[in-house]
């Protein structure tokens, strides 16, 4: 954990990473605050004080004389159509730059690997990309890929190709899962989207799967004032047309 947090924020930022890897999954009833106490080494109002802070992102419920568990599955969310976000910027009338941050096999004993719900002996692919846009940054990208889906991943040009337009091109995908939801950005994210910690953030998070089998997992994270996005659909249908807008709001 990073020591220049407060350890309340430490506290959180490690039971959403758990949340987020699934390591504590839906309905998981969260260790007491005496526990989680003696985890992190903190008293059990600073406990709480983190607890709560994830009661109002949503991510977990106190229910009275039973305790506090992880909430079920979070708001569903029908985006199709999720354009590369080069292209989008292009389109906004932008120029379109990037950072490379991660791009490399994940460790056996790595939690992350849990995002794709694999087997021990399986290799994960990971890369983390910073996007911006005009040089003001607008979207941190992070993906786990699954390399016998993908074998050739880790050998792409992103100057040539982005992890969008190739992992479209190169896996063949039958289930599409999609949420998104508002987040509170931990203190890495903010200093790579340069905002504060009032700023809230949305996190569109994406998987993938051919006939069962986990391909990716992506989470893409946009600063609140930068992204907009819009759906429609026919009243009278079942079929959603949704055009997520990324890029500097204008």
């Amino acid at each position: 954990m990073n020591s220049d947090q407060p350890l309340y924020e430490q506290i959180r930022s490690a039971i959403d990473r758990k949340i987020e890897t699934e390591e504590w999954p839906a309905n998981f009833q969260v260790p007491s605050e005496e526990i989680l106490g003696d985890e992190f080494g903190a008293s059990r109002l600073t406990v709480r004080r983190a607890l709560r802070e994830l009661q109002s992102e949503g991510l977990l419920i106190r229910v009275q004389g039973r305790g506090t568990f992880v909430i079920g599955p979070r708001m569903q969310c029908a985006v199709f159509n999720l354009p590369d976000i080069a292209e989008e910027v292009s389109l906004s009338g932008g120029a379109h730059s990037y950072r490379v941050l991660h791009h490399a096999i994940l460790g056996r004993d790595s939690p992350a690997r849990n995002m794709l719900q694999l087997g021990p002996d399986e290799v994960v692919f990971h890369s983390r990309l910073l996007h911006l846009e005009d040089g003001t940054p607008i979207q941190l990208e992070e993906r786990f890929v699954n390399a016998s889906e993908a074998p050739d991943y880790l050998m792409q040009d992103f100057a040539r190709i982005t992890p969008h337009n190739w992992l479209l091109r190169e896996t063949t995908v039958t289930t599409i899962d999609n949420t998104i939801r508002a987040i509170r950005a931990d203190e890495e994210v903010r200093k790579y989207l340069q905002i504060d910690e009032s700023q809230p953030c949305l996190l569109l998070d994406r998987s993938t799967w051919r006939d069962g089998v986990p391909v990716t997992r992506s989470r893409f994270i946009y600063p609140g004032d930068r992204y907009r996005l819009r759906s429609s659909h026919e009243a009278r249908s079942n079929r959603i047309i949704a055009t997520p807008h990324a890029g500097k709001t204008r």
